[in-house]
């Protein structure tokens, strides 16, 4: 009797450990949830397992001031993240600048990414990781997605 009360005292205590990963109740804009959810599925493509519960992270489309900043991860020393991207871009970009831009800033926040202004010899960004700074022209487009993406997951 004694041994199978030890016996489910250890399972419980076993199952108590598995299910303490802490997970967050993360407050992602409504607009910009499908390019969080594009962004875990690419990672998983690429292998790369990503899951926004264990990550505290918060996503808001606002006005930045700093002009030409168009998107910024912000970290705090509790750990958690802050994605926002600047109200009058989010506006006026193709569904493609949206992702891009999401990718960038969570290329950041969740990879830990700097930023990489390696180029082709045409002088083209070779990463979606580029600082912006026009040491290298940056353009995302349909043919060189899947390539950028490739660079992105592959740290």
């Amino acid at each position: 009797m004694k041994t199978r009360f030890y016996y489910y005292f250890f399972c419980l205590m076993i199952l108590n450990l598995i299910s303490c990963s802490k997970q967050f109740d993360n407050d992602i804009e409504s607009e910009l949830q499908e390019h969080f959810d594009t962004f875990v599925l690419e990672a998983s493509l690429q292998g790369v397992d990503i899951s926004l519960d264990l990550i505290d992270i918060d996503a808001y489309i606002e006005n930045i001031e700093d002009r030409g900043t168009l998107g910024q991860c912000k970290s705090y020393s509790n750990g958690s993240k802050k994605v926002v991207i600047d109200q009058q871009f989010w506006n006026r970009a193709t569904d493609l600048e949206k992702e891009y831009i999401i990718f960038h800033e969570l290329g950041h926040c969740i990879l830990d990414r700097d930023h990489d202004d390696s180029k082709d010899s045409d002088g083209t960004c070779l990463s979606i990781m580029q600082s912006g700074d026009n040491t290298c022209s940056g353009n995302y487009t349909s043919q060189n997605r899947n390539s950028l993406l490739n660079e992105l997951f592959d740290f």
